[in-house]
């Protein structure tokens, strides 16, 4: 029954096969599946610019934010959407800081971190408020039972921060 078929053919045949499988698997790897994500995404409300690039980690993926309602809400929904995908992707907010904020941020990365090993997190509000109104900042924060998420506002100026708990 095999006698009359040629090893040359069906390696051929072989390779091409592998090579059109191979072609449409990094098509769809890094331009259809990264397209589909990013509109995804970009249907979240506040977000304004979505920017994908892949690397050994898997999909990094930048998320320009405008001024947001519920930093909490809105992070849930662009997870919402990622959590669809079956590939490792990893979020960065791009938010819109000034050096009066970031001075804040770091003021109170001492509370945030205190609270997360201690447990005692209206201490931690309360200290970010104080230090916040000290520098008439406006202070937003949330929490849940993965993260921490800091909202700091000065007029056209905000800073988005997720912290894991």
């Amino acid at each position: 029954m095999l006698k009359g078929i040629k090893w040359q053919i069906v390696l051929v045949t072989f390779i091409i096969a592998f090579g059109i499988l191979f072609a449409s698997f990094q098509i769809y790897q890094n331009k259809i599946l990264p397209d589909k994500i990013s509109r995804d995404i970009k249907t979240v409300e506040f977000v304004k610019v979505v920017t994908i690039s892949i690397d050994d980690n898997g999909y990094n993926i930048k998320v320009e934010l405008g001024k947001v309602k519920s930093l909490m809400e809105t992070y849930k929904e662009i997870e919402s959407k990622i959590n669809k995908y079956p590939v490792k992707i990893n979020i960065l907010l791009i938010d819109n800081p000034s050096d009066k904020l970031n001075n804040v941020y770091y003021n109170c990365q001492f509370a945030i971190y205190e609270a997360i090993q201690k447990g005692d997190y209206i201490k931690m509000y309360d200290t970010i408020r104080e230090i916040s109104y000290k520098n008439s900042v406006i202070p937003y924060v949330y929490i849940d039972k993965q993260n921490i998420y800091l909202d700091l506002r000065d007029n056209s100026h905000y800073l988005y921060r997720i912290i894991p708990r």
